[in-house]
């Protein structure tokens, strides 16, 4: 059973760090998204200039966002069900719920422009 309770914990830690890249990404494109709005409006672009890389990128923070909905939403759930079922308790995962506490993923040094 210890195996079984060490191995949950470790697709909870997974599950958790692939939920957080995914806030991550989204909001780095969310921001290269702002960015390039100010860029366009700075320079007085016109918005058929950045029309297409617009577009590409709400499609891309679109897909983020359903690719969150699918982990946090449906994996996520999904996971605590199958660890209770296996009869995994509070004291099993450690905590309250399978979920662990949120750890930082390591990021690269923003440059300041």
């Amino acid at each position: 059973m210890q195996a079984l309770s060490n191995a949950s914990r470790v697709v909870a830690n997974e599950l958790r760090k692939a939920e957080q890249s995914i806030n991550v990404a989204a909001r780095d494109t969310a921001q290269f998204l702002v960015t390039t709005l100010e860029a366009t409006e700075a320079h007085r672009l016109s918005p058929a200039m950045a029309h297409r890389t617009v577009k590409a990128t709400v499609a891309a923070l679109a897909a983020l966002v359903e690719g969150q909905e699918q982990m946090a939403m449906r994996a996520h759930l999904l996971i605590e069900k199958v660890g209770r079922q296996l009869g995994l308790d509070e004291t099993s995962w450690g905590e309250p719920t399978p979920k662990p506490a949120m750890a930082t993923l390591q990021e690269p040094a923003r440059e300041s422009a």
